[in-house]
């Protein structure tokens, strides 16, 4: 089955297990029921006919959220798309969150993915940076909240891996490897 315009044929799904209060575990899953020719406004044409996996596990107990996650994507081959090769992610990560008290807490983030294929091969580029690109990242957000007023500031860096020279979403001028970022939000919560 193959759809040329814009319509999207998905199934997903997902499933929890609730251990006890403080620990939960969740596999979701998704996949494209139909090649999609067309590139939506905000998902990519390898996206949007693809296959993703996910398993993840909470622990939460004050003052402490931890969520370690696993995620697998796939993309089959498909000349009529131009992918004349299977493409596969593998990624994972670990969330966590300290909560002080009630005016503060600091979460980090530390992640990594990694794509499969050949851009010899004419396998699709699942992450912008070229087939077999992968990319890791560590994040840091203090936020201090009271009643409803918050301000929290973020650090990250992240760094690529396996680059396709010329790849359209590398860094800066097209040479980067590493990027960090630095930004300061505030707002009301209602």
């Amino acid at each position: 089955m193959q759809c040329l315009g814009w319509g999207r044929v998905w199934l997903s799904g997902s499933a929890t297990w609730t251990i006890d209060p403080a620990n939960s575990l969740v596999v979701a899953g998704g996949g494209a029921l139909s090649r999609i020719a067309a590139v939506g406004p905000a998902t990519p044409l390898p996206q949007n006919n693809s296959t993703i996996f996910d398993i993840s596990y909470t622990y939460n107990l004050a003052p402490w959220t931890i969520t370690p996650y696993f995620q697998y994507t796939v993309v089959g081959k498909d000349a009529a798309l131009g992918f004349g090769q299977d493409a596969q992610t593998f990624g994972g990560a670990i969330l966590a969150n300290y909560k002080f008290n009630d005016n503060w807490n600091l979460a980090g983030r530390w992640e990594y993915i990694a794509s499969t294929g050949s851009a010899a091969k004419g396998a699709p580029d699942l992450l912008g940076y070229g087939p077999g690109s992968s990319a890791m990242s560590f994040t840091l957000t203090p936020t201090f909240q009271a009643g409803v007023f918050f301000v929290r500031g973020e650090a990250s860096v992240t760094q690529l891996y396996s680059v396709t020279p010329g790849s359209a979403l590398v860094f800066g001028t097209g040479n980067g490897r590493t990027q960090a970022r630095f930004l300061v939000e505030t707002g009301v919560v209602f």
